[in-house]
């Protein structure tokens, strides 16, 4: 598999759960994509997506 990478996005919004988003470096258009509030959150979340695909 390819490396992670995420990007911290700070919307302006009072909600915080998805400032962090993690998906692969060949990410293509459809491709999963993690969320979460914090960094360890979005990897994870994409990740659980990962393994519940397989």
């Amino acid at each position: 598999m390819t490396r992670i990478v995420t990007t911290h996005e700070f919307p302006p919004i009072p909600i915080r759960d998805y400032d962090w988003s993690a998906s692969r470096s060949d990410y293509d258009e459809g491709d999963l994509i993690g969320y979460g509030k914090t960094e360890k959150q979005a990897i994870e979340d994409l990740k659980m997506q990962e393994s519940e695909q397989h």
